[in-house]
């Protein structure tokens, strides 16, 4: 089971009007577990870990990149280790992640850093997990799933936009359009485009010779680009402040500054006819999910009509509902997703009696209000039980609602017999 991957493809239908343009998808990476696209690539290398024998992982990277290795090592009981710096970044990193282990290892400073942890690694019998790993393969696996899932639901995307750090998610989007493309999955070939930093564009106008390193980032993304046919768009900062603020407020969808730079190019660019589709590494909807556990926190009547409402044309009579609710309340669990504190999706669990004869739950009742598809709302939902159930649970799908079918089936759900009911 894949506790990252497929997060909402948002139909921004308000921007869509904002700008004028037929159609336009933004695909919340900030819907996976921490928040971020980064997930993606933690869950794929801490398995790949696992799978080699490894129990202990050496972390060498961002905060962003620590938070999303730590999360999925915790789930696969390998123990964390981190890197001492003498730095301000780096006691920040203390701080914030205090329940892993810390080592100093001494860097010198003519030769590789990289190649030197790696070293350490080795010797100690670690596996290094890498922000700026040089063999980036696994990364470029995991992105590809993005690029998967927007090929799953549209079928003619006219552009993909994103951002560019060292390159390796555009390569990675390239492929799977590839893949894509040859498979049939999708009509045409989108056009890929890329918000930069105004600062990197320069600095790939007039390479740096006295940064070797740097230079050798650059000229790597430099190839990428050609080689994919990219468009790069260089972004100043005050454009990733507009940005910001323009999504929150057509869409109440959250980034922050440093992830919009695809955003950011899009806004500044003129387009074709076409779907348009802007892969956000940190957006999430602003829906909250919420555990109903505490009896003066629920009433019942409420939670009946907002299920009952919420599942036309396929809810049960009230006395079924209730049934199921007051079952949910004593054994099980109820999730509400809310936006400005009003229900938009609602979730009903109730325990089954078993351990091992049939799934320990069963998922009663799932129901979204009018007007959220696409936005992630059902998938938060599903994945706030999967979690809390640990994944032993069924559900029944209507014959006729293939599209909850549809997306059971994206989320890790097989249909493995069919129910029947004696009517007498």
């Amino acid at each position: 089971m894949h506790l990252s991957g497929q997060t909402p493809l948002f139909r921004a239908k308000n921007l869509e009007k904002y700008l004028g343009i037929e159609s336009i998808y933004l695909k919340l990476e900030g819907a996976n577990p921490t928040g971020h696209k980064n997930d993606r690539i933690a869950e794929a290398l801490c398995k790949y870990a696992k799978t080699k024998g490894y129990e202990k992982l050496l972390i060498h990277g961002s905060e962003r990149y620590y938070k999303s290795i730590i999360y999925f090592a915790d789930y696969l009981e390998l123990e964390c280790y981190g890197q001492v710096i003498k730095s301000d970044l780096n006691i920040s990193k203390k701080k914030q992640f205090q329940n892993i282990n810390w080592i100093d290892i001494k860097i010198k400073k003519n030769e590789d850093e990289v190649t030197q942890i790696e070293n350490y690694a080795k010797e100690n019998g670690m596996f290094l997990l890498s922000e700026w790993e040089k063999k980036p393969f696994i990364r470029s696996l995991a992105i590809q799933s993005i690029m998967e899932e927007i090929s799953q639901k549209l079928k003619s995307p006219t552009s993909v936009w994103s951002q560019a750090k060292g390159g390796y998610t555009v390569m990675s989007l390239y492929h799977q359009i590839m893949r894509s493309w040859i498979d049939e999955d999708i009509d045409t070939m989108p056009e890929l485009h890329c918000g930069v930093s105004k600062i990197v564009v320069d600095k790939m106008s007039d390479m740096p010779q006295n940064q070797p390193k740097f230079k050798e980032i650059l000229e790597g993304m430099q190839s990428i680009m050609a080689n994919t046919e990219t468009i790069i768009h260089s972004i100043e900062e005050e454009k990733l402040t507009e940005a910001v603020k323009l999504i929150k407020k057509l869409e109440n969808v959250t980034i922050s500054k440093n992830e919009a730079y695809s955003l950011a190019a899009f806004l500044d660019s003129e387009h074709k006819e076409g779907t348009h589709v802007i892969l956000l590494n940190d957006g999430r909807s602003d829906i909250e999910i919420k555990e109903i556990s505490k009896l003066p926190d629920i009433d019942m009547d409420e939670i009946v009509k907002s299920t009952r409402e919420l599942l036309q044309p396929y809810h049960d009579s009230y006395e079924e509902t209730i049934d199921a609710v007051k079952k949910a309340v004593k054994l099980g669990y109820i999730f509400t997703a809310k936006r400005n504190n009003k229900i938009e999706g609602i979730c009903i669990i109730v325990h089954m009696g078993f351990e091992d004869f049939i799934p320990t739950y069963h998922l009663a009742y799932i129901g979204v209000k009018s007007g959220n598809a696409g936005r992630g709302v059902a998938t938060s939902l599903i994945n706030a039980a999967v979690d809390k159930t640990g994944g032993k649970m069924s559900l029944h799908v209507d014959i006729p609602n293939k599209r909850a079918k549809k997306l059971y089936e994206k989320m890790g759900f097989v249909h493995c017999y069919d129910r029947m009911l004696y009517k007498g």
